[in-house]
């Protein structure tokens, strides 16, 4: 479904007092997002772009300082860029042109947001999702502009320079930065393709698919490799960057990894402590044997078919001294069973203590 519109002008002195221009700061992206209402997701500052990365990401905003003369001096290479020009495939992909001036940090992570399958977007971004399907990019970047809940977000974490800035910037009109300014760029994976979604370019460019064997992110790698390279081969002192990335929230994984590791300290503690009865209640029975010097057939029947397990105070002493507790490999971020009784006999061996001492010693150092 195609919707044409006319030109949508914003009138910003009716929403907030203008955009203003925001800190590349990560943990003020991450606040963003909440503001938008997105849930379980933040932005991280990447500082090695070799460095393997922890978590799945879901795409990379690049800022970089805009200069006009390099604006100019890459017309060529925008040339052969492999721009997206089929007009369906352009407005069935979130690709927003940036009509109005510093919104480019919102842009940034909408270009990534919106085009994320199965992410918690919240109200707002629900609805500017659904409202711009299949829009052009131009009236994309509009509706943006005319959202008074992105913008009232936006600005509530500008920096304060920013609002001495607004008369000064007020005249510019489309967002296409004069002189010298810092931009932000998107990089997404779309349909198996890696996007570049630049609010400031008339198409979004397409780098092509990445091999089978190897995820999209290495595919980004090389791409920024090859465009920092180009560019400080131009001029050094001209290149101020920084990378981000749109991650889901670490909190989560941290906070599933502590409940399974509580849940499991439970569990051993009370597996040690029956251990530790079963023990005691054999230790009773063997001295008072050896008390009253019996041996009969039974009490010795009445041992071997007590539903207790049969581990012995030496089994248990050895462990202890073993060196096999220090190499002894186990997840405790994983949840695990341990039961103690008649029915565990096939599996009462020593990495049942093993696994219970090396578990208390984790949480002891």
């Amino acid at each position: 479904m195609k919707i044409h519109m006319k030109n949508m002008p914003v009138e910003l002195n009716n929403l907030t007092e203008g955009w203003l221009e925001l800190e590349s700061d990560p943990g003020l992206f991450t606040l963003l997002l909440e503001d938008f209402g997105v849930k379980d997701v933040q932005v991280e500052e990447i500082y090695d772009l070799h460095k393997p990365l922890e978590s799945p990401v879901y795409g990379f905003i690049f800022l970089f300082r805009w200069i006009e003369e390099r604006r100019s001096r890459r017309k060529f290479v925008e040339q052969i860029e492999s721009y997206v020009r089929d007009e369906e495939t352009i407005n069935n992909i979130f690709f927003a042109q940036q009509m109005v001036p510093n919104s480019c940090a919102t842009h940034a992570l909408l270009s990534i947001l919106l085009n994320c399958p199965n992410l918690h977007l919240g109200e707002t971004l629900c609805r500017l999702k659904h409202h711009t399907l299949g829009m052009n990019p131009e009236n994309k970047g509009w509706a943006i502009g005319n959202t008074p809940e992105l913008a009232c977000a936006h600005n509530s974490h500008a920096i304060p320079q920013a609002r001495k800035k607004t008369d000064k910037t007020a005249g510019v009109s489309t967002g296409r930065f004069t002189g010298e300014a810092y931009h932000f760029v998107s990089f997404v994976p779309i349909n198996g393709h890696l996007f570049e979604l630049d609010g400031l370019k008339p198409y979004p460019t397409d780098h092509g698919p990445w091999a089978g064997d190897e995820d999209w992110t290495d595919k980004f790698r090389r791409v920024m490799a090859e465009r920092l390279g180009r560019d400080t081969g131009e001029q050094v002192h001209d290149i101020r960057f920084n990378l981000m990335a749109v991650v889901p929230d670490r909190r989560i994984a941290f906070t599933q990894r502590l409940n399974a590791l509580e849940l499991n300290q439970k569990r051993v503690k009370e597996a040690i402590s029956k251990i530790g009865k079963h023990l005691r209640h054999l230790l009773t029975k063997s001295r008072v044997f050896n008390e009253q010097g019996e041996s009969s057939e039974e009490n010795n029947d009445i041992l071997l078919n007590d539903s207790i397990p049969q581990l012995s105070e030496e089994s248990i002493l050895a462990g202890l001294e073993s060196s096999e507790v220090q190499m002894y490999d186990i997840d405790l971020t994983l949840p695990i069973t341990i039961e103690i009784g008649a029915s565990d006999r096939p599996q009462q061996d020593s990495s049942l203590i093993l696994g219970c001492i090396k578990f208390l010693q984790y949480f002891v150092r």
